[in-house]
């Protein structure tokens, strides 16, 4: 191994202080620091956009298998969080890597919010319509 220049600052290093990025650039530990920073922000911004995916697939599947709501629940909580955060103010810093995909994180997020309404109506009107059902040989 040899000593090599820093690809962001160019800055010359020792052999001991060279360090490798995850696409496998050398750089300096203040550049090294700066690029673990920027993937990290990268990985919550793409986090936030499948988040919003998870819950229209959520929203999808409820209508096949959702033992007492919670694939319901969880794929409106999912939903919600998506549309607050795609907007939150100071998140910048996270959102500015999904900025291409906004509309679909809305698109998506809001199709999974009515396809939840449509399923909770759905069980709302299949209790009521239990409640109605003749008893015990036919008397209410």
């Amino acid at each position: 191994m040899q000593a090599a220049a820093c690809n962001f600052c160019g800055k010359q290093l020792a052999v001991e202080e060279v360090l490798y990025t995850a696409d496998a650039r050398v750089a300096c530990n203040a550049c090294n620091a700066k690029v673990d920073l920027v993937a990290g922000d990268m990985k919550v911004g793409h986090n936030i956009r499948n988040t919003s995916f998870y819950a229209i697939g959520a929203a999808g599947l409820s209508f096949i298998f959702n033992p007492f709501l919670i694939v319901t629940i969880s794929s409106m909580i999912s939903a919600i969080y998506a549309l607050t955060a795609v907007n939150r103010k100071g998140d910048e810093r996270f959102t500015q890597y999904i900025v291409k995909d906004k509309g679909a994180i809305y698109a998506c997020s809001i199709i999974a919010l009515v396809i939840n309404a449509i399923v909770i109506i759905l069980i709302a009107l299949a209790f009521a319509a239990l409640s109605k059902a003749p008893r015990y040989g036919g008397y209410y």
